[in-house]
């Protein structure tokens, strides 16, 4: 046989080799997937230490409960009774340290409770979260109530639960004006878990056995999984790919090469032209957009301010003194002061909230679908987070704003000219407030 054709036949087996194992490996990765990566926690009440028994009479009711243990599990006796708005008697079932410090069961696809009633009526589960913006010291309400109503005698047993199946309680969102961002079912910290009775439980006489709470799911996510496995086929391929390469290119040298110089330019060109767009709409130092940018940014605003009438927000701010700050401490500490406070703004304002960095020590923040009253709002809270933020160690900063409101068929510049002068006035006023500027007439909040 010729020399052709043997690298022929060679190259051939190196690229069947190759797939025979990739197939094996991900045979092998869906098999070990289905039966040997299961994670499991199970939470046996009968041993578990830190159950305690809880009743409507914090919340002003009469009802009475009992609880008693045996091997394997809690069992409560109690009366319902007339008293509280919603009688309830339930288990509280602390994890971690029952505070702050919970359990993450955000990566468990299922929820399994074993759970026997003595009578009829709804059980309600409370998965209780913690968030360090929410929670209030010593205030067990304030965890977050993500909870699911079920009626045990008409679910298996165990009963099976998802996560999907959970929502936050809409009157603990209201009765701490809870924000929207935030009345969202999040099962990474669960220092605690209640299991009550329901909202149409009978009045009277009761009990119920709960035996064991299962959380399982994998110990990697079958989108890591497929994740891996595509990578892996594009690996491979990507090898196959290579391989074929040099085998061409050994006949075709002279040509490939040219090929290659060819697209290596091309690639050189497609990745200075990106990088040339993205420099030309970014500002190096904070990673905002630039003005250039921003231009675009604004032109759609004013398209939609237009057409819906939807109000659109424009702030603009600047650091107070900040040339004290290069002079004192050096540009570098003054760079430092520009990212850093880039960060602790983009960090507060929403996706759809455009931010700009103006000129030197100015920025801008563009709000859609923002009235001027809640984009006052907005700046005050910035205002306060940068008073008590540390953007340098070396002293306090802080920043002056001005912010109006985008009129239909307006001329940007006449926008611009209006925040500017609220922000003049804030300056004016002694620095670290906000100014608000009408269209017409311009106020000024104190602080």
């Amino acid at each position: 046989m010729s020399s052709k054709v043997m690298r022929n036949v060679y190259a051939l087996f190196r690229m069947n080799f190759l797939i025979v194992v990739l197939l094996m490996v991900t045979v092998i990765a869906m098999f070990a997937y289905q039966h040997f990566l299961d994670d499991i926690l199970d939470i046996n009440l009968g041993e578990y230490p830190h159950v305690v028994a809880s009743a409507d009479s914090v919340d002003g009711g009469t009802s009475a409960i009992s609880m008693t243990r045996n091997d394997s599990a809690v069992v409560i006796e109690y009366e319902l009774r007339e008293g509280y708005a919603y009688p309830y008697v339930g288990i509280k079932i602390y994890l971690g340290d029952g505070k702050s410090r919970g359990l993450d069961l955000s990566n468990y696809d299922s929820l399994f409770v074993w759970l026997k009633p003595r009578n009829e009526g709804s059980v309600r589960l409370y998965m209780r979260g913690y968030d360090s913006l929410l929670y209030r010291k010593n205030d067990e309400t304030s965890l977050k109530f993500n909870e699911i109503e079920f009626t045990p005698t008409k679910e298996p047993y165990p009963a099976v639960f998802v996560p999907q199946e959970f929502r936050v309680a809409g009157w603990w969102v209201s009765q701490n004006e809870i924000n929207v961002h935030k009345a969202r079912v999040d099962l990474s910290n669960i220092p605690l878990i209640e299991i009550q009775t329901g909202t149409n439980a009978p009045l009277g006489y009761g009990g119920m056995e709960i035996s064991k709470l299962r959380f399982k799911g994998k110990k990697i996510s079958k989108v890591d999984l497929v994740t891996t496995l595509v990578a892996l086929w594009f690996v491979t391929f990507l090898i196959i790919l290579i391989i074929r390469f040099f085998d061409y290119s050994r006949e075709r040298a002279a040509n490939k090469k040219k090929q290659e110089e060819l697209k290596k330019n091309l690639r050189a060109l497609e990745i200075e032209k990106s990088e040339y767009e993205r420099s030309s709409k970014e500002d190096p130092l904070t990673g905002c957009l630039n003005r250039a940018g921003f231009s675009s940014v604004l032109l759609r605003e004013q398209e939609k301010l237009n057409r819906t009438g939807c109000p659109v927000s424009f702030m603009i701010f600047d650091i107070d003194h900040f040339k004290n700050i290069n002079d004192t401490y050096g540009h570098l500490v003054g760079d430092e002061v520009l990212v850093n406070l880039a960060k602790l703004v983009q960090s507060m304002i929403r996706n759809t909230d455009s931010l700009v960095r103006w000129g030197g020590e100015e920025f801008v923040v563009l709000s859609d679908d923002t009235s001027i009253q809640n984009g006052a709002f907005l700046a005050e809270k910035l205002r306060k987070a940068v008073e008590t933020a540390t953007l340098i160690t070396q002293q306090q900063v802080t920043c002056s704003f001005g912010v109006t409101e985008m009129v239909p068929g307006e001329d940007p510049k006449s926008l611009i000219a209006r925040a500017d002068k609220a922000l003049y006035s804030s300056k004016e006023n002694g620095r670290n407030r906000v100014t608000v500027a009408t269209f017409r007439r311009a106020t000024r909040q104190d602080h």
